[in-house]
This record gives structure tokens, C-alpha cells and sequence, in this order.
């Protein structure tokens, strides 16, 4: 599976869903080009040190060449935003969550975010307020 090197492909696959698993978050964009799927990591400093930050992506691009070709969707981008426990998972358990987090990704109805947060119902109507002056 071929990598991706530009921020500007990082970007436009943000733009698509978003999935999150215990290790990881998914981003996912279906492509219209021919060319075969890729993928990028992405581990921030909140993460640890450039040590804990290299092992956790060599651990998870162990688990995509652990994929067969037939679980990876084909003409599609995805972006794999590492967390903590990248580290501590068991592998099987990684590449379990990596190959069912590909198809959901993709589907039309995974929303592309939060949510609206929820808002408590406002009591202030029902009470009547004074005027000030």
C-alpha cells in the first residue's frame, strides 16, 4: 500500500469520515482515480517521545501489511491518527480494529465528526425575568 508524503492529501482526506477505535482514528475518502489506496500516520508530541512516537508508527504499519489486499478498500485515501495505547493493544486487536474501521469509514452515513453538542433545556423560559433599570 503506497504512503502519503503531502499535507495537502492529508487535508483533503480530513475533509472525508471519521472513525474512532481504541488505538487509533480513522480518516477515510473515497477517490475517483484508478491508482491504488494509500494511507498516512500521523502521531502528535501529546502522544510522548520521538521514541514512543516512532515505535507506535512502526506498530501500525506492521498491522497494514498484516491486511490481505482483500480487506483494504480499494481507490481510497485513509489516515491513521495514532493514540497512547497504539502501544500497549495487542497486536491482533490492532489489526482487528484497523480492518473493521476501513469499510466503516467509507460509508456515506459515518458522520464526519462531533456531533452537535447536547444543550440542557433552558429553564429560563418557563421562569419569569424582572426588569432592569
Amino acid at each position: 500500500m503506497d504512503t502519503l508524503k503531502k499535507r495537502s492529501e492529508f487535508l483533503a482526506v480530513a475533509k472525508g469520515g471519521r472513525l474512532g477505535r481504541r488505538a487509533f482514528v480513522v480518516q477515510g475518502l473515497k477517490r475517483d482515480s484508478g491508482d491504488a489506496s494509500r494511507v498516512g500516520y500521523t502521531v502528535t508530541k501529546k502522544t510522548g517521545n520521538s521514541v514512543m512516537r516512532s515505535r507506535i508508527k512502526r506498530r501500525l504499519r506492521s498491522a497494514v501489511a498484516a491486511l490481505p489486499p482483500d480487506d483494504i478498500p480499494a481507490q481510497a485515501d485513509f489516515v491513521l491518527v495514532a493514540r497512547d495505547s497504539a502501544l500497549t493493544l495487542p497486536f491482533q486487536k490492532l489489526v482487528e480494529d484497523l480492518k473493521s474501521g476501513l469499510h466503516q469509514v467509507l460509508d456515506p452515513r459515518t458522520p464526519r465528526g462531533r456531533g452537535k453538542p447536547r444543550r440542557p433545556a433552558r429553564q429560563a423560559e418557563t421562569t419569569q425575568r424582572r426588569k432592569q433599570g
